[in-house]
């Protein structure tokens, strides 16, 4: 029978380090890869963790994001690639909304056109201001220490009353199923506000999040009008989307670099 308190303490380890791999966890908790084999069937059949092809498990259910320490060290090459694609679709004088997060954030060194950028982030907020060819506005609210961003009602209030050209959001998770996913009511509702008031609503995710479930929808997929994301997994998600669902752009990281 499956160790309720090590299935505890699996999910534990999984909440600080995001993934880790089958030896890891057992030797970790000094036990047999068996024992941990036993504790990750229950898990998964459970939908609370995905062990992947290799041996890396990953928690299938986000209570609570990341830190931001944490988060910048995770897929870093993904997310520059992905921020380098996004700012292709900048054009001189735009009015764009910069969610916070370290995958939207991989857009800052690839900004070379005069924007006007309104953002949460303080991280985001900080590094922008180095650079002389973007207006910056950072929106008010209380600020949230572990995303290091403001969320809260006077947060969407703000955001209510701008009209963004592009809106590029971050996501926790996200599936074809659920759409894309946030760990709070308020970080949902600061996000779909930004989405409701931009012309072009861009999702920007790294292929790790793809189907990592959290409690608070976002939005639907179709929602977006462009998807950014990376690897084989975007792949496999584009091809079970429907014809009415959002362009989907995909690279690998050895096709961006040959360019």
């Amino acid at each position: 029978m499956p160790d309720v308190p090590r299935c505890r303490k699996i999910l534990n380890i999984l909440d600080n380090y995001d993934s880790c791999t089958i030896n890891d966890l057992a030797r970790l908790l000094t036990v047999s890869h068996m024992s941990i084999r036993r504790d990750l069937k229950q898990l998964q059949e459970r939908g609370l963790v995905h062990l992947s092809y290799g041996g890396m498990v990953k928690k299938r259910f986000l209570d609570q994001s990341l830190g931001y320490d944490i988060k910048e060290t995770r897929s870093s090459e993904s997310k520059k690639i992905i921020g380098q694609r996004a700012c292709d679709l900048l054009q001189p004088d735009m009015v764009v909304f910069m969610d916070g997060g370290t995958t939207v954030r991989e857009m800052i060194p690839y900004i070379q056109q005069p924007i006007t950028v309104i953002t949460l982030d303080l991280s985001i907020a900080m590094a922008l201001n180095s650079k002389p060819e973007v207006k910056l506005i950072l929106c008010p609210g209380e600020v949230i220490p572990r995303s290091r961003a403001c969320y809260n009602s006077e947060t969407i209030r703000y955001l209510s009353e701008r009209i963004t050209d592009i809106a590029f959001i971050g996501a926790d998770g996200y599936s074809s199923e659920f759409g894309a996913l946030t760990t709070s009511q308020i970080k949902a509702d600061c996000k779909w506000m930004a989405i409701r008031r931009s012309i072009q609503p861009v999702l920007l995710v790294d292929e790790s999040k793809l189907n990592i479930l959290c409690r608070y929808k976002i939005a639907d997929m179709s929602t977006f009008h462009q998807v950014i994301t990376d690897g084989e997994q975007s792949e496999r998600y584009q091809n079970a989307e429907s014809a009415s669902s959002p362009a989907i752009e995909k690279f690998t990281l050895e096709s961006r670099r040959v360019r």
